[in-house]
């Protein structure tokens, strides 16, 4: 009879449905864990032997003017897919004008930039290259470096064969664009989503709650929690200019608004924990700062001391394992 009883338990243990979460099915209104491969890129379909040279190119220093600056100087997968620089260094001793952006699950990202100017990951990683702004090497001495290089030679006919010239600024970014794609970053989060319970921590949990709640999820959606939409810096007060660039400048011209001279996209906050210093013009340090300032001049919703260390525990639970260089 014990045998019996105990038989009958589990069957209808196995039957019975899965325990609802609240929580769980409202954040699953706003956000979506990341996909377990990289997605197709139109027109571009990754091989073994794009992602290869992809990256390659990523950390090959020699592509730039000075030789010592590669794409990976300013997005290091190792620290969050940027620098930790307030504005990146450029190799002639120039600063850059904007925080670095993260790299990392930027495949999922509307649009790049802070100012949104590309919609294309191809043309993301492109453009510096072409334009010199951050490796500061013509495209064709890059070029010229790529086809003088005999390993470069056979990598890009790997990739891509039956062309008569492989090696091409397209060939390059779209090289490059395949490799980037590929860096996403499950985390926490995306296993408490697809219903792993003690993926996230109580105090994780509530600050998820806190999140919702507040409203930041209005802005920050989508897989990485960002990376869409474009906003004034200032949306409901405008932050102390301590937080702001010196040369402020609005990507859609905002009638009426002193804040429409700062509109930029919306920051993805994946591996947000390790993307230090914040905004875009890197001028604050401190993720539980940045999320008070954010609450303040965005939602009018200022926090207390326990709902940000909430939140800033919630957004820890963001922070994924990069792919191995």
């Amino acid at each position: 009879m014990r045998c019996l009883f105990s038989g009958l338990m589990a069957t209808l243990a196995l039957c019975s449905p899965v325990l609802a979460d609240p929580l769980r099915d409202a954040a699953k209104e706003f956000f979506a864990p990341l996909p377990a491969t990289a997605p197709e890129i139109p027109g571009n379909p990754a091989t073994a032997e794009k992602l290869a040279l992809g990256r390659a190119l990523f950390f090959d220093a020699g592509l730039s003017a000075s030789g010592a600056t590669s794409c990976a100087s300013c997005h290091d997968p190792a620290k969050g897919g940027q620098d930790g620089l307030a504005t990146p260094k450029l190799s002639d001793g120039a600063e850059g004008v904007r925080n670095t952006s993260t790299v990392l699950n930027a495949m999922l990202n509307d649009v790049h930039f802070w100012d949104g100017r590309d919609e294309d990951l191809a043309a993301q990683a492109d453009g510096p290259m072409k334009a010199g702004l951050a490796m500061l090497g013509t495209p064709e001495a890059q070029l010229a470096f790529a086809k003088a290089d005999a390993n470069y030679a056979k990598m890009f006919a790997a990739a891509y064969p039956g062309e008569a010239d492989p090696v091409t600024p397209d060939t390059m970014a779209g090289a490059l664009e395949v490799y980037v794609a590929s860096l996403l970053t499950p985390a926490p989060f995306d296993a408490w989503l697809a219903g792993d319970d003690a993926a996230l921590s109580d105090g994780a949990k509530a600050g998820l709650q806190a999140f919702l709640d507040t409203g930041c999820n209005y802005c920050h959606f989508g897989p990485t929690l960002g990376g869409s939409g474009h906003y004034p810096l200032g949306l409901v007060e405008n932050p102390s200019t301590e937080v702001l660039s010196s040369d402020e400048s609005a990507l859609y011209a905002i009638e009426d608004s002193a804040a429409g001279d700062f509109v930029f996209r919306t920051a993805p906050l994946r591996n947000v924990a390790l993307t230090a210093p914040y905004f875009h013009s890197g001028k604050v340090q401190d993720l539980s700062v940045a999320v008070d300032i954010m609450a303040e001049s965005q939602l009018g919703r200022p926090l207390d001391a326990e709902d940000t260390a909430r939140i800033v525990e919630f957004l820890q639970s963001l922070t994924g394992t990069a792919p191995m260089p």
